[in-house]
């Protein structure tokens, strides 16, 4: 059994959101909604882990577990790495490749804790969230002391929309970790339960201690790009920009930094700015959302043609079956939502994502496509659901306005809308448009 030392700290971000999912842009943690690892402390990593690129460490160890087939220790670092990578890069094939060479250690050594740690982790990023928890809890178990199993208990919970079993989780970690990973957990359970301000002031504290402890390149990035979406998501536009500036200068090539920047560019109006930074970003990750989004920018722009060629991208990708319904199950379902389109295989995804996954972001999406497909009353208690904990996301009291007005309840329709803007009057840059002219026709 792997001693508490070995898998107590440094606490590094490695991310949840996302997985290729990986990223949701209506979520305040999207790359983030990938947790964060627990390393053992670096007195204890084997030679080797000096060098800087995830690229460099992934050679490093394919070189030692090809050496003796029956390193499972390699194997463990070697699933490490390529979970970084997945991070740097936002590309899921890194996740899956983490995985096969942390099962391959499994094989060797079923009963190493640490790979069962990051297995567990690796779960998450595939949206196994039942499998991650069950795995991790297998660890915590045997040893209270593998703190990464309890982060990924955490995680799993939240995901799993059992708020009172990640709560009891982070603050455990607080107790016994303090720290950037732990700190960013705790800002996402506190937006989640509706606090704002209590989430900022963690992540500030993320920021600051990664800072403070020197964490340098992505993993620094991570955490200022998770503050400027924070920010962003407030409403605060201006403060989102400083963040993801900070992120730019710390990784410039952090694919996240295209995300944030092509946002706060639409927001100020800028939306040639936007569709540059956009084709980037779908040059290197042709995920549904960011394409998308990308339309969306063209059809503000005024070229309803290229906007609509992004939108047909995203159908034909479907169609192609090129996206993972687990990861991107949700994207998909507001895509056609928004746009009145494959309704029926939206309200699928929307109920099969819910019922892997019942937080409160999946019953807004139910609630939002169970409006599309005229099942109004159900809608209604879907984002009743969703608003539960006064999670401040526009997005859901938009939906929540919509379903509203679609009742004939005018004065809840309102007041739904209305909160919706001011949470964040870029929260979606073609239905908060929708939601002012829907506001201003009201009675």
């Amino acid at each position: 059994m792997a001693t508490r030392k070995t898998i107590i700290l440094v606490l590094a971000t490695a991310v949840f959101i996302l997985g290729s999912y990986l990223f949701n842009p209506k979520h305040p943690f999207a790359a983030n909604a990938e947790p964060e690892q627990i390393t053992i402390p670096v007195e204890n990593i084997p030679a080797g882990h000096a060098m800087k690129s995830s690229d460099e460490h992934i050679a490093f160890w394919q070189q030692k577990a090809q050496r003796d087939d029956r390193d499972y220790i390699s194997l463990t670092y070697l699933g490490q790495a390529y979970l970084q990578k997945g991070r740097e890069t936002g590309d899921a094939a890194a996740y899956g490749r983490a995985q096969a060479a942390l099962e391959q250690a499994l094989i060797i050594n079923p009963n190493y804790e640490l790979t069962l740690a990051y297995l567990a982790a690796t779960l998450i990023s595939q949206h196994d969230f039942a499998g991650a928890l069950e795995m991790a809890q297998r660890v915590y178990n045997f040893d209270p002391g593998a703190l990464q199993a309890l982060a990924t208990i955490g995680d799993a919970s939240l995901e799993l929309g059992r708020y009172d079993e990640a709560e009891v989780a982070y603050k455990t970690l607080v107790e016994q970790a303090p720290g950037a990973a732990v700190y960013s957990r705790a800002a996402r359970l506190a937006w989640v339960q509706g606090d704002a301000a209590a989430a900022i002031d963690w992540m500030q504290q993320a920021v600051a201690d990664a800072e403070a402890i020197g964490l340098t390149g992505e993993r620094l990035a991570w955490y200022q790009f998770q503050l400027g979406e924070l920010y962003f998501n407030s409403g605060d536009v201006t403060t989102a920009a400083v963040q993801y500036a900070a992120a730019r200068q710390t990784w410039p090539d952090y694919y996240l930094v295209l995300v944030g920047e092509g946002k706060v560019a639409a927001a100020q109006g800028k939306f040639e700015q936007a569709i540059a930074l956009y084709e980037q970003l779908v040059a290197r990750l042709p995920q549904p959302a960011f394409v998308a989004a990308l339309g969306d920018f063209y059809a503000l722009a005024g070229n309803e043609t290229a906007a609509q060629q992004q939108y047909d991208t995203v159908a034909f990708i479907a169609d192609l079956g090129r996206t993972d319904a687990a990861l991107e199950g949700r994207q998909l379902a507001l895509f056609y939502a928004n746009h009145d389109t494959n309704l029926e295989a939206a309200l699928a995804a929307a109920e099969a994502e819910l019922a892997n996954r019942p937080d409160v972001y999946g019953y807004d999406v139910l609630a939002w496509t169970l409006l599309k497909n005229g099942r109004l009353d159900e809608a209604a208690a879907a984002s009743e659901q969703a608003l539960r904990l006064g999670t401040p996301e526009a997005l859901f009291y938009y939906h929540a306005g919509m379903i509203a007005a679609a009742q004939g309840n005018t004065q809840q329709a309102k007041q739904h809308l209305a909160t919706a803007l001011d949470l964040n009057p870029h929260f979606d840059f073609i239905q908060a448009q929708i939601a002012q002219e829907t506001l201003s026709t009201l009675p």
